[in-house]
């Protein structure tokens, strides 16, 4: 049958030679519907389209505009002239940078730092990072969550969404920023996923956090955050529970060193550029010249 070249509108690119695969979405966003009318009825549909399938390429392989996805995803019902233009802005984006892969690497050099004995290097094997936007949504002031997760170097699982509850601070936020990316990416399914095809990890998942305040609340023993809000309190007990048995890590690391920054909330140029190189994304236009494309 030969190898798999295509998986849900995503192509896939191998160099065996290097034990290398590459993810990559250049054929959907080729597809940027093209019209330029600009009746309200045109605009809300095609908007409608443009952000319908900006969230599919956001979920499936590029997550450096999952963010920006939820924000566009916050006007469907009735966009502006000023709506459209900036998703137009979005897709020029996605065009110049189509050939942005996600890359999994088997080199024996690639994985020689996460299988070694060395905790400093064996715990990035499987690890996530968590952020919250605290009160950045202006009509109900909720807070703008993210989570990304990384295996061997491969970004897995990524998420960027608003809270549904609005809190009262910026520690409160990040908890429950904390909370969905310890529950939602569902790190025992992963466990039992790699279970599943006999992968055993010598480490324990960490989550990185860059609020040094919520990392103190649930990895030290006097620390509590005090909240009359029984939602929160039952997350920050329940993170305390699963530190405290070791089935997880929460580990404070510099916003710099954020992956899941980028996940809520529109980043300046230089850091942006630094965040689609944390997420792991590989411009791979040189490779895609020899399917006779980029």
């Amino acid at each position: 049958m030969g190898d798999l070249a295509w998986f849900l509108g995503i192509r896939i690119v191998r160099d065996r030679a290097l034990h290398k695969t590459w993810l990559v979405q250049d054929a959907f966003i080729n597809k940027l519907p093209q019209s330029t009318e600009e009746t309200d009825t045109t605009r809300t549909k095609l908007y409608q389209q443009l952000v319908g399938s900006l969230a599919y390429i956001a979920v499936w392989g590029r997550p450096d505009v999952a963010c920006t996805h939820v924000v566009f995803a916050c006007h469907l019902t009735n966009p502006g002239q000023s709506h459209v233009s900036k998703i137009r802005q979005t897709w020029r984006y996605l065009l110049s940078k189509k050939a942005l892969a996600l890359e999994a690497s088997a080199s024996s050099h690639d994985m020689a730092e996460y299988l070694s004995d060395d905790p400093t290097y064996r715990d990035t094997l499987f690890f996530g990072s968590s952020d919250a936007s605290y009160a950045d949504e202006p009509e109900t002031r909720r807070s703008s969550q993210g989570y990304a997760f990384k295996f061997g170097g491969l970004m897995i699982d990524w998420k960027s969404t608003v809270q549904r509850t609005v809190t009262k601070s910026t520690t409160e936020s990040e908890l429950l920023s904390l909370s969905l990316s310890l529950a939602a990416s569902q790190i025992e399914e992963w466990m039992r996923f790699f279970a599943g095809i006999n992968l055993t990890l010598d480490c324990t998942p960490t989550i990185q956090c860059d609020n040094q305040q919520t990392v103190g609340i649930v990895t030290k023993e006097h620390n509590k955050l005090h909240t009359k809000v029984k939602y929160v309190d039952i997350r920050q007990l329940w993170i305390r529970q699963e530190v405290t048995a070791s089935r997880i890590n929460v580990q404070w690391v510099p916003t710099d060193h954020m992956p899941a920054e980028g996940l809520t909330k529109i980043l300046p140029k230089q850091r942006f550029a630094e965040f689609v190189r944390q997420l792991g994304l590989i411009n791979i236009a040189k490779r895609l010249k020899g399917y006779g494309i980029c």
